[in-house]
Formats: structure tokens, sequence, C-alpha cells
């Protein structure tokens, strides 16, 4: 023990000094004016999608011609530069990108509907916010943006009958 004694003497002289300070941090930020509001006449309404022969879905993935619509923005802010739209509803069990038709006694059988961005690109429902493509706005403007929609066959036959879906739109501002 006592060839220790030396060595433990000096260890309080080689050992670090702990210092407390006041220290700052300053969190900075700023809120962009980059949302717009969705026009009255596009935040309850419906898509028309025609009469439809069930025979002409003659295979799974046949569709019916594209009906167009369209989300407008009445108000959107000075730094408004684009904004992804998504679709939330519940799916087709036999394609989940599509909305499912709701049951009935007299619904139709076999098809879901798609929903397509204005280059008749498909967008998948339920998809996450973050794999949806950005659309350019103007800031400061109304902006109006094109959909289609259309139904498509998931499986045969499709059984002919009323064709009801229902679908929430998302919107993320950039």
């Amino acid at each position: 023990m006592r060839k220790y004694l030396p060595i433990l003497c000096l260890l309080p002289l080689v050992a670090g000094y702990a210092h407390a300070a006041d220290s700052t941090i300053t969190i900075t930020g700023y809120l962009k004016d980059n949302a717009c509001s969705v026009s009255v006449d596009s935040q309850d309404f419906t898509v028309d999608l025609l009469s439809n022969a069930a025979k002409q879905f003659k295979q799974v993935g046949a569709v019916t011609s594209a009906i167009p619509f369209k989300i407008v923005f009445d108000k959107c802010g000075s730094s408004a530069t684009a904004v992804r739209v998504g679709y939330v509803g519940t799916s087709d069990s036999d394609n989940t990108t599509l909305l499912k038709i709701d049951a009935g006694t007299n619904a139709a059988s076999g098809i879901g509907v798609q929903i397509l961005d204005r280059d008749k690109t498909p967008i998948p429902l339920n998809a996450a916010q973050d794999s949806l493509k950005w659309t350019t706005l103007t800031a400061g403007q109304s902006n109006t943006l094109g959909f289609y929609a259309r139904l498509m066959a998931t499986r045969a036959p499709v059984m002919a009958g009323t064709v009801t879906a229902t679908a929430n739109f998302t919107l993320e501002f950039q």
C-alpha cells in the first residue's frame, strides 16, 4: 500500500477541473405563408363516372374513359410554391391502389375507382405523402389542379350495379 501512496497523492494534481458557465442557445425560424384555401366548390363534390356497360370490362385492368375533375384553391399564400395531393379512402380488396365501391344491395362489384393526376398518371390510394409528386403553384393567386377518375376492373366477371365510392383528399404545401 505504501508504494501506491505517492501515486494517489499526485492524482488530484492531474485531474481535470469541472467548470460551470452560463450558456445560451438561441433558436430562430420563419413561418411562411405557403398554404392555400380550398374553394367552397372543391370541398364536397361528386364526380359522375357516367353509365358504363359491365360487359365492356372483358379482363382485369380494363378501364372506362377518364372523367376530369378539379380542385380549386381560392387564395394561395405569398410563399406557396407547390402542393402534394393525396387521396385517402377504403381500398379495393383486389387492387389496393383503387378506391373500393361502397357495398349495398344494388352495388356493382369487380371494379374500383382509379384517380389520376393531370397527366393521367395514377395516384395510388392511401399513398404515403412523401411518395407523391409536387405540383407547382402560383403564389398569391388562385390555382386550379386537374385530375381524372375512372373505373377499373379488379376481377372477372364485373357485376352491374350502382357505383358509389368516397375519398378525402390530403394536401401538403411547400
